[in-house]
């Protein structure tokens, strides 16, 4: 279940999706999880200091986002900016965009690599998201970019990097999927977009064993610009890659809080909850403690999409 390479995210009045899975959660009713077993708290409650690290609730995580100002960034940004303190690094922020610096990350420049000092966490979230493009169309903003942060965070002794990687890794399946996409199956990217996210995990798995620094990869399924509702996805095979913008919130909080501090390198599948699903949300869940809430087959947003066209 992959993106449509042509296509931006959404859903249509969708069909009853083959079978009647979710996408795959430890248990086989992802409302049934329970989230103190996830945590392992015996009360249910999670406490922030033994399962999301020692910090001051007077003295917030900084974390610094880049390609602040893409669709990704501008709703972590939204929901983050009484959580965190945020410096914001994008190539071309905008006029309404004062608070963010403007960088260049595919060029390594001590300018800019000054922003990374007493940095807690780097959402690394810059890249051409152009699925289509060429190598030599991505090659500065999705190679050498990546490139760059990953030293400026090393050097910086940056705790925490989480990596926007996608679906695309494993796009090769759609043509003969497997039961359920686990993150351990071969990669099997079908373009350049996908191959270079690849090479993103696989350089964070050097940093993190190099370095001591935790890298968590997030393969994100499908998130449109702006309200990013299910309606308009083009197939079954797309919905089911459908990532929410709450439940996107949901997984990012969890990349950046949770304490995973025996493993230095993790990949996650990052999709909603969505039937039928056939990508496995068990180190998303259990690791991470990421629930999903929302599925793109969801009743209410086939109603919704009928009220819409009346």
């Amino acid at each position: 279940m992959l993106p449509d390479p042509t296509q931006d995210p959404t859903a249509d009045d969708a069909p009853e999706a083959e079978g009647s899975r979710s996408s795959t959660l430890p248990d086989d009713d992802p409302a049934d999880v329970d989230v103190a077993d996830l945590l392992d708290d015996e009360d249910g409650e999670a406490d922030p200091e033994e399962d999301f690290g020692d910090f001051d609730d007077d003295d917030p995580r900084v974390v610094l986002i880049t390609g602040a100002c893409g669709n990704v960034g501008r709703k972590l940004r939204a929901a983050w900016e009484d959580e965190y303190d945020l410096i914001l690094l994008d190539a071309a922020p905008g006029e309404d965009d004062a608070e963010v610096f403007k960088v260049d990350l595919a060029e390594f420049d001590e300018g800019w690599i000054t922003h990374f000092h007493g940095v807690d966490t780097v959402v690394h979230l810059a890249a051409d998201r152009d699925e289509t493009a060429s190598l030599a169309e991505l090659e500065a903003s999705n190679l050498d970019a990546l490139a760059n942060v990953l030293n400026a965070a090393a050097l910086a002794g940056v705790e925490r990097i989480v990596f926007a990687s996608s679906v695309h890794v494993m796009t090769g399946h759609r043509d003969d999927p497997p039961e359920i996409i686990t993150v351990d199956l071969p990669p099997k990217p079908s373009g350049v977009y996908g191959a270079l996210k690849l090479a993103g995990e696989r350089f964070g798995k050097s940093l993190a064993r190099a370095f001591d620094v935790t890298f968590v990869a997030l393969r994100l399924g499908y998130v449109q610009d702006g309200p990013n509702r299910p309606e308009t996805l083009p197939d079954d095979w797309n919905k089911r890659l459908w990532l929410s913008n709450g439940d996107l919130v949901r997984l990012f909080d969890a990349a950046v809080e949770a304490e995973i501090e025996d493993r230095l390198f993790l990949v996650a599948n990052g999709v909603s909850r969505n039937q039928g699903g056939q990508w496995d949300l068990t180190v998303a869940a259990e690791v991470l403690g990421y629930l999903p809430e929302d599925d793109a087959f969801a009743p209410r947003h086939q109603a919704e999409a009928l009220d819409e066209h009346r």
